[in-house]
């Protein structure tokens, strides 16, 4: 059985597993829909859910009830939540901008209750949230929520990007996160547990565990039978396929729009899919950077393959505007016409590729060596296994996947959160966080700075609890945010962001390695 059994020794505890997650693809208007025949408790529900985002900075819905979405939960444009019950918004003072991580959202309305900020209850990763504007209904209203009317997943005021998993709703009560989730003992992370209450009566279940068709993906599992209906949802094998084993028990790679260099790209399809429209090149980067092991991923060329190169990036330091992958020292790239290529040569090296082609990037971090395949076959007779004939050797990490776009240029990603397309070299690995090794999350540090409120991305191997930059205090959410693999920049003042050397130091907080356990950054900021 899915979901509801797998358990294994984890930290000291009995570790809960979640199988499958479900990618909603905001460009094709993914989302499921449920009318309940009959109403359910309009004043009293809870929803719980885990979320992993995918694009940043737009407005995105993963709830919309009612005509008109009377009913709504929402990422803002600010990247803020905004909950709303009885047409009346309420507006998180967190921001939610890490990508890499998943994140427990608990929501419980209750209009019964004579207490205005009792009526709604918020939390993130068992943290209670703020609001910087908070609206109810009067005491003994009744909502939307439960109602016999639409109720949208992944719809609202815009289409929601990302995964979603663990999906419940609790009508007739107003419960807490423990009632989901749990600190684990020996990290503190808050982890998923298994429900073991009632659903009421338009309550629900989705754990999209069943791929058999675009309806049974819908399925409720609670025993209610409250099923919802899909809509620009795929299980068809290829790229486009949307259930995930990407979960927050089991976290995967995506490409990241934190990590950036050149000129913005378009990240989309939940982080896996990087393409730009504009002339000026991008280059985009996985939000894993392994120091050590064996690792393999697949990108499958979109149409424009001219403007387009997959491979690594080597060490911390990212390219310079308008770059192109192998252009420097530290990059490497297979070209469309089959050359390897770094430090701005060209050499020869295997086939030709085009649209619809599965790149395979092969990665062996402990002897330094990095092969790329073609439909399942090694270039250049290369075996990964026995270590000859690499495209390049000598490597040093910490490394990232990596890929160039431009002028339509675009690249599907599988780090493993789906089927790959071909077989991996036998000892290769997906790139998750059950394959990393255990390493500690680093306290102190230096990056360049670009004296921009975009500012660099810098991975610490997990997530700090405290942070000083230059010597000066950083309040998260104001001059920097905290991921799950370390901190983004975002301020201009010359105090933490100034143009070259800046140092870092920190206080280790949730771990981001962890075998067989979630990487949560916690509470974002």
């Amino acid at each position: 059985m899915f979901g509801a059994h797998p358990m294994f020794r984890i930290g000291g505890v009995q570790g809960y597993q979640i199988t499958n997650s479900l990618r909603f693809r905001a460009s094709n208007s993914a989302y499921l829909t449920r009318t309940p025949a009959v109403a359910g408790n309009r004043k009293t529900a809870t929803l719980s859910v885990w979320v992993k985002r995918g694009s940043l900075g737009s407005l995105m819905d993963f709830l919309g009830v009612g005509a008109g979405n009377t009913e709504a939960l929402r990422f803002t444009a600010g990247n803020n939540l905004l909950v709303r019950f009885g047409n009346l918004d309420s507006t998180t003072n967190a921001l939610f901008r890490d990508p890499s991580a998943w994140g427990h959202l608990l929501v419980a309305r209750d209009t019964t209750q004579a207490t205005s900020t009792d009526r709604l209850k918020v939390w993130w990763n068992n943290v209670a949230l703020t609001f910087s504007s908070y609206s109810v209904p009067a005491q003994n209203s009744d909502t939307d929520l439960c109602n016999s009317v639409l109720h949208d997943i992944g719809r609202g005021g815009g289409y929601f990007d990302g995964h979603l998993a663990n999906l419940y709703l609790i009508d007739g009560q107003a419960l807490t996160p423990s009632s989901f989730g749990q600190a684990d003992v020996s990290t503190g992370v808050w982890v998923p547990k298994a429900y073991s209450g009632t659903f009421g009566t338009t309550g629900f279940f989705l754990q999209f565990k069943d791929a058999a068709s675009t309806t049974t993906i819908g399925y409720d599992t609670s025993g209610n039978s409250n099923n919802f209906t899909t809509s620009g949802i795929s299980v068809t094998s290829g790229v486009t396929f949307d259930q995930m084993t990407d979960t927050p028990t089991l976290n995967y790679a995506v490409m990241n729009p934190l990590d950036l260099s050149g000129t913005a790209a378009t990240f989309q399809w939940a982080n896996l899919q990087v393409t730009r429209s504009g002339a000026s090149l991008a280059q985009a980067y996985s939000s894993i950077w392994p120091s050590s092991g064996k690792w393999y991923c697949e990108m499958t060329a979109g149409a424009d393959v001219a403007n387009l190169s997959p491979g690594i990036i080597t060490g911390s330091v990212n390219a310079g505007a308008n770059r192109y992958l192998g252009q420097d020292a530290f990059t490497y790239a297979y070209d469309v016409g089959g050359q390897k290529v770094n430090n701005g040569s060209y050499t020869a090296y295997g086939n030709s590729w085009t649209a619809g082609d599965v790149i395979g990037i092969i990665i062996d971090a402990d002897n330094g060596k990095l092969y790329f395949s073609k439909n399942g076959t090694v270039q250049n007779s290369g075996d990964p296994v026995s270590g000859t004939n690499a495209a390049f050797t000598s490597l040093t990490g910490p490394f990232r996947v990596a890929v160039h776009v431009e002028n339509g240029g675009l690249g599907d990603f599988n780090f493993g959160q789906r089927a790959f397309s071909y077989t991996p070299p036998s000892g290769f690995k997906a790139l998750n966080t059950a394959n990393l090794s255990s390493t500690a999350v680093s306290t102190s540090g230096s990056f360049t700075g670009n004296a921009a409120a975009d500012g660099p991305f810098v991975w610490t191997n997990g997530n700090p609890a405290t942070l000083t930059i230059n010597g000066n205090a950083v309040t998260f959410g104001t001059h920097a945010d905290k991921t799950a693999g370390g901190f983004k920049l975002r301020s201009s003042s010359s105090s933490y962001n100034a143009s070259g050397s800046n140092t870092w130091t920190a206080t280790a907080g949730k771990r981001f390695v962890q075998s067989r356990k979630p990487n949560n950054a916690q509470v974002n900021p």
